[in-house]
């Protein structure tokens, strides 16, 4: 099968659904860096894998990490950074899994059992997928906290609303909880995980997309995968379910963890905009992947046509960026029914 060359992948690049800070470079740098570790050598480079939640919406980037797999990406990246359930995601990735726990989207937990209107405080129940987790597909732990990559898991602090990350090959730390806790949506799972004494909720409300950590922390070349169309905007209906449901259901957390929450629409459009390049940081390259705009996946969609093709649609793009032209169904499709 033949690769496409650098002009092919710019011409890729150059579509509608990527983005980033000298995007073509990141990804030679990410190639460069993974062949690097491969071979165990240092490197004047730091690569990051960015993995975006948004709970159903993440079997996008599940796609995605299919795709790496493929590719040999397993323990490509320097860091992983993951948010609710990107940090699912990057788990399965890293445990080199990524395929068995795409499956988990479509075949585990589009039902009544995880998504249940009318049942209240767990309208989506963090419980029953932490039971996949462990006892139905389970995550392969050891080699999980193996790796030379590390995991960094977003959380939000309920009494700061700060956002705190958790590494994977923290001492004492249980990454079970650390799952659960990254995954707890304020109102759909009105629960916190207790972690070392304190209280914590959703990653994706303090740190929506890890960009600003992972630049903080040396990376030098970043690949951020968002679960939401490039040019989102939340709409009408979301704003005033947050203002009338939402915002008076979580005033029993303090004054810091509303003010947190009522500014993510705010603080994700910020982070957007060093994704973009529109607040540039010097000596960091970004290659950002975006769902399309048809791709009609929700927080809570549960159809399973919709949550395969968005899968693929994320494996595709992946493939076809890193140079394999038209994806073999036999890549793309070989996790839709992994069990």
């Amino acid at each position: 099968m033949g690769e496409l060359n650098s002009s092919d992948i710019k011409q890729v690049l150059s579509s509608g659904d990527y983005g980033g800070v000298n995007p073509l470079q990141a990804l030679e740098n990410i190639k460069r860096r993974c062949q690097e570790k491969k071979e165990r050598r240092n490197s004047d480079l730091k690569t990051a894998l960015i993995l975006q939640g948004g709970g159903m919406r993440g079997v996008f980037g599940a796609g995605v990490c299919c795709a790496l797999e493929e590719l040999g990406y397993t323990e490509g990246f320097d860091e992983i950074y993951g948010v609710s359930a990107g940090a699912l995601n990057g788990a399965y990735f890293l445990s080199g899994q990524a395929a068995y726990g795409t499956t988990i989207y479509y075949q585990d937990i589009n039902n009544r059992g995880f998504i249940n209107f009318f049942r209240f405080r767990k309208i989506v129940d963090i419980d029953f997928l932490m039971n996949i987790i462990v006892k139905v597909k389970p995550l392969n732990f050891k080699k999980l906290l193996d790796s030379s990559t590390t995991l960094n898991i977003g959380l939000t602090c309920v009494s700061t609303g700060k956002a705190v990350m958790f590494k994977n090959k923290q001492r004492n730390v249980d990454i079970l909880a650390l799952l659960k806790a990254t995954a707890a949506m304020p109102f759909v799972y009105d629960i916190p995980v207790n972690i070392q004494g304190t209280w914590y909720l959703d990653g994706g409300i303090s740190c929506p997309i890890p960009v600003k950590e992972a630049i903080e922390a040396g990376c030098t070349d970043i690949l951020v995968v968002l679960t939401r169309p490039k040019n989102y905007k939340p709409g009408s209906f979301e704003k005033i379910f947050d203002r009338f449901l939402i915002e008076p259901g979580i005033k029993k957390y303090g004054e810091n963890f509303c003010r947190v929450y009522k500014n993510r629409y705010k603080l994700y459009e910020e982070r957007l905009r060093i994704v973009k390049g529109e607040q540039k940081h010097k000596n960091v390259n970004i290659l950002a992947v975006f769902p399309a705009e048809s791709i009609k996946v929700k927080r809570m969609t549960k159809r399973e046509s919709v949550l395969k093709n968005t899968a693929i649609e994320g494996a595709t793009k992946t493939l076809r960026l890193f140079g394999i032209p038209d994806p073999f169904p036999v890549e793309v499709l070989k996790f839709l029914s992994y069990r």
